[in-house]
């Protein structure tokens, strides 16, 4: 599956941030699940004012720190690592786990899970420590691999984990990145170095539940709607009652408001036999 999702890396002059660079701001009242991440809370929280936060940490000394005061968090104490997340399918917008894929005991296991929780547009942001940082060569050149609970990726690798667990759209960015030229040792070695790969000791992650395009259809009408659209369009598409589908079509797209271009795009995500449809659409508002 790798070809087909989505994958980018995006470019970026600091040598250092963290996984909110992928959370934008705005006053949506989103629910956000932050999985031992709390030292971002207050950043997070100026960020969307108006989030519901769900804040999972294992220490219970941690929702008393004074710096975390009044930031209307709500707190399950727990060891994620081996105590399944208690929340129902679909419970967030965006969940916030910046440590997880270095720590967490089964990763292809916990992004099934997280992926879970999220609703089908929802977005996850996390980070991992990548092993083909010159740092990591050179400990390795040496005989030495201090690396004991926590795990490393390649970024291929991660693609590929998040294919399977089924994310959409993958976005990477440096979390953390040496200097240009610092790894030009092993460059020279012949290690490929895209996008300087080899300098980067942390990279951010972006994956999303859908394609933007497909995440566009799904946020402008309700799951309902879009049920009865998609059963509409397929009874057309194989002509059952067709006459009859396609007065339920035009009803449905007057009471719903649903215009030409969602439409058009609607019937190419969703169905199979485009030829077939499209024809009714373009009647249907001219």
């Amino acid at each position: 599956m790798l070809e087909t999702n989505k994958h980018a890396d995006v470019a970026e002059e600091s040598l250092s941030k963290d996984v909110l660079y992928f959370v934008p701001s705005g006053p949506a009242p989103l629910r956000v699940l932050v999985i031992e991440t709390s030292r971002l809370l207050p950043a997070l929280r100026k960020k969307l004012p108006n989030a519901r936060i769900t804040a999972v940490t294992e220490y219970d000394v941690v929702p008393e720190a004074r710096e975390l005061a009044g930031l209307d968090v709500s707190w399950p104490v727990l060891d994620y690592r081996v105590t399944p997340l208690p929340f129902a399918e679909g419970s967030f917008d965006l969940i916030v786990a910046e440590p997880v894929l270095s720590y967490v005991l089964d990763p292809y296991d916990m992004l099934l899970a997280l992926g879970r929780l999220l609703t089908d547009v929802g977005v996850l942001v996390t980070s991992f420590r990548n092993v083909r940082y010159h740092g990591v060569l050179e400990e390795l050149m040496k005989g030495e691999f201090p690396e004991r609970e926590r795990h490393l990726y390649a970024k291929k690798e991660i693609v590929r984990l998040l294919n399977d667990t089924l994310f959409k759209e993958i976005i990477f960015s440096p979390g953390e990145q040496d200097e240009k030229g610092s790894a030009e040792r092993f460059a020279a070695m012949g290690f490929e170095n895209m996008d300087d790969d080899l300098s980067t000791a942390v990279y951010l992650v972006r994956a999303c539940r859908s394609t933007a395009e497909v995440a566009n259809l799904k946020g402008l009408y309700t799951k309902k709607t879009r049920t009865e659209l998609a059963r509409v369009l397929h009874r057309i598409e194989y002509d059952v009652e067709r006459e009859k589908n396609v007065e339920a079509l035009k009803e449905l797209c007057r009471a719903e408001g649903i215009f030409p271009e969602y439409l058009e795009d609607f019937v190419r995500e969703t169905v199979l036999h485009t030829e077939k449809v499209m024809p009714v659409v373009a009647k249907i508002f001219s």
